[in-house]
This record gives C-alpha cells, structure tokens and sequence, in this order.
C-alpha cells in the first residue's frame, strides 16, 4: 500500500470517528435538555394538563404568565393537551403576547374554555392562537383596544396611537390567521374595541364550540382533530385523565407584587423607611426597609431573580452575623430568616439542569425553607416578645418590713447579729436589749442590715 493510500485511509477513518461522536454529543445533548426533544404527538391524546386563570388570579400578569409557561412545559414534557380556564378583564400586553406566542409555538394540543362570564382585551389575546376555542354560554370576548391607567389618578385613558395600536392589530391578526378566524371580527376587537357573546363568537368564526362546564366541552370535542406542528391530533380527553395545575409560590407572590395597591405600599415603606434608619442610625431595621423596597422593585419590573439571589445572600449574611458574631439572637437574625424566605419563594420555578437535580427537588426545597423559616421566625419572635417583656419589668424587692423574725444572736444598741426573717438570714440590729431566741419585728432597713424590735 502506497503513502498515499496511507494517508486517504487515516483521513478516511478519522472523518468516520468524527462523524460518529457528533451523532453521540448530539444524542446525548438531546437527552440531557427536555426542551430539545422534538415531541411527537400523533394519534390520539387522552390526557390533559388544566391551569386555570380565575380570580383572584385572574389578571394577566408576570405571575400569571410564569405559571401558564410552566404548565406548558409540564403538558409537553408529559405529552399531554393544554386546557386553560379563562376568567379574566385582561392584564398587561408583554405577558399576553408571551403567553399568546407559547400557545402558538405549542407542541400539544391547547384548548382554551372561557369558562366564566368573560375574556376581554389581553384575555381575548391569549385564547386566540388555540387550536379550540370554547365558550361558556354567558361569555363575551372582544375590546382589546389597548388602554393606559394613571398610577396616581386610577383613570384610564385608551391609546389611539398608531405606533402602539397597530402593532397590538397585527399581533392578534396572526393568531387569528394561524388558527384560520375571522380576522376582520378580530381587528374591530382592536380596532373599535367590539364585543361579542359566545353565540356570535361561534357564529362569526372566532370561537369554536360552546359549552355550559368542562365535562360538557370534553364530550363535545371528543373525536376532534386539531394540527400540531403539522401532525393531525385527535383529541379524546376523558374527564379522569385531567391534571389541574397548582401554580408555585413564586408565580402568586409575583401576581401579588405587581398590583398596584401593594406595590406602592411597598416601595413607600421601603423608600421612606431606608431613608429614616440610615438618619437615625437605627442600621439594624435597615435589612427590612430594604426587603421591602426591593420587593416593590420587583413589582415594578426589576428581574425577580436577581432580587432573589440579593435576598438570600443578604439574609444568609444577617444569620450568620447574628449567630457567630451578636450575642444572643435579635433583630438581626429574624431579619435574616425572613429575607432569607421571601428570596427561596421567588427562586425561579425552572433552572438549568446542571445547577438542580429537578423541579420536584426544587419545589421541595424551597417548601421545607419557608416552612423553616416560618417556625423560626415563629419561635424567635415568641423568644423575643418574652425577653422584652421580662426586661420591662420592674426588678423584684423583698422588703421585709413589718415581718416577724426570730433573733439568732442577742441584739443590742451598737451590737448586731443574725436574725432569720421568712426563712433568709439578715444582719439586725436595735435600739433595746433583744435575748437570743426572741421575736423581732422589722421595722427598718439601713443598707444590708435590719433594724428590729422585740415583739
């Protein structure tokens, strides 16, 4: 064999090692990350993930929008359909179009039920890309005419701005013409602010189906076909294949942060009262006035997993000051507990999978931290209204003046001995003879001596 056989043949072989281990890094980097995974779900699906979007969580917001995604993902993963329960007046449009955009893209079967009395503005956006649409008989949908609302006044002013419009016609245009809806209906939705029953939904070619409750709706697109990623699906969900999603701490608390009430509170308290500990020097309740200031930054949109990680790695310094550097355990450690518990509840829901072993480990762990963190703060509160309430007391004297005694020494003017009053011994002294084994009577004290007479 020639050297340049040789070398054709090494070449060769190489090409063939190399083509065999991106097959496996490419397999193995399949394995490892879920959301790589080309889900296919042909034939028949049986089984449903439910989340719902109901009062009191019924506007669409940060929190709302993390957990529907996480459903989501749970429902692909499981390779199950998506049925989401809409209630809702709308919310804000970034977590629509995210929420609206996700269904879209979906790899399951998505069925959206407006089960109660209605889903405007951002509520109609998000049921539009489904590949069903169902409504309750009394539903209506429609006005997506997007709005402003004065955070000082409450008032509420509609935008008629075509940089901000248009892009909110198009938007739900697309949805519409993904699922093939009446996209004329659905610009006057935007446009004129138009509403509609369910009758007319149905009837206009916007929704699909109308029904009167979730058993009811399962009956009725039993049998049905819908197109995911280009594959035909046909739905056959029983009423016992249903899994209602429970959303995490995380997403309520954020839902909760982001209404404008708290919010407010929050940043007014965490504003003025960061700025009334550092004048007045009183540094230890400053970690609290921060806790609330950065929470009602998080509610105004700063990213809640940085003030998550500053939380905990604020409260995990404040325990460990209080606990090997403060004597006792007070205000500093408390602080730390509930810093320390407000940063493990908004932990993100899903991290990358080098960093935790699951989202099951993840949601446990963060249950057992605020769990612990709510019994300590428990039990170091209760500690610390008793240590209060002793040192506000009074400190305790025994006066024995008027209690009878009995001279141990013979007692005399300028002469003292032992007299045993109630069981103590005191030093006494008097102003007459008083024979060993008398009855005395106090009736004065001069330092660490009794003055007594005979009884």
């Amino acid at each position: 064999m020639t050297p340049k056989s040789n070398l054709s043949c090494v070449f060769a072989q190489t090409i063939v090692i190399l083509v065999v281990l991106l097959t496996l890094v490419t397999s193995l980097h399949a394995t490892e990350t879920p959301n790589s995974i080309s889900l296919q779900v042909a034939g028949t699906v049986t089984k449903a993930i439910v989340v719902e979007i109901k009062p009191p969580w019924d506007v669409i917001d940060s929190g709302v929008k993390e957990c529907f995604l996480d459903a989501l993902s749970k429902a692909e993963s499981e390779g199950k359909a998506l049925i989401y329960l809409v209630d809702s007046y709308g919310g804000y449009l970034d977590a629509a179009y995210t929420i609206g955009d996700a269904v879209s893209n979906s790899r399951v079967p998505t069925i959206a039920y407006v089960s109660g009395g209605k889903a405007l503005s951002a509520g109609t956006m998000i049921i539009l890309p489904a590949n069903v649409i169902a409504l309750h008989p009394s539903a209506i949908i429609g006005a997506m005419q997007p709005v402003m609302i004065n955070p000082v006044t409450g008032e509420i002013q509609f935008v008629n701005e075509s940089k901000i419009i248009n892009p909110v016609v198009e938007k739900a245009l697309n949805y519409a013409r993904l699922r093939s809806r009446n996209e004329t209906l659905v610009r006057d939705f935007v446009i004129k602010a138009t509403t509609v029953s369910a009758e007319k939904a149905v009837s206009y070619g916007v929704a699909d189906f109308i029904a009167q409750d979730l058993p009811t709706l399962l009956k009725t697109i039993r049998g049905y076909e819908v197109s995911v990623s280009g594959v035909v699906v046909r739905l056959e969900i029983e009423e016992s294949g249903l899994e209602f999603y429970a959303c995490s701490i995380r997403s309520r608390l954020l839902s909760l942060l982001e209404n404008s009430t708290i919010l407010n509170v929050l940043l007014t308290i965490g504003l003025l009262g960061t700025i009334f500990a550092l004048l007045s020097g009183r540094i230890t309740v400053l970690p609290l006035t921060l806790l609330f200031l950065l929470l009602g930054l998080a509610g105004s949109g700063l990213n809640p997993n940085l003030v998550s990680l500053f939380l905990i790695i604020l409260g995990g310094v404040l325990l460990a000051v209080e606990l090997f550097v403060l004597p006792g355990f007070g205000i500093v450690g408390i602080s730390g507990i509930i810093l320390l518990a407000f940063g493990f509840a908004l932990l993100p829901t899903y991290l990358p999978s080098g960093l935790v072993p699951s989202e099951e480990y993840l949601n446990a762990l963060r249950t057992f931290i605020i769990s612990t963190s709510v019994i300590l703060g428990g039990f170091f509160g209760i500690l610390m209204f008793k240590i209060i309430k002793v040192r506000r007391k009074k400190p305790y004297e025994f006066l024995p003046t008027g209690k009878v005694g009995k001279a141990l020494d013979d007692l005399g003017p300028g002469r003292t001995g032992f007299v045993i009053v109630e069981g103590e011994y005191w030093k006494a002294t008097s102003d007459e003879e008083i024979p060993r084994g008398s009855e005395v009577v106090v009736v004065g004290v001069e330092g660490a001596v009794l003055r007594v007479r005979k009884k």
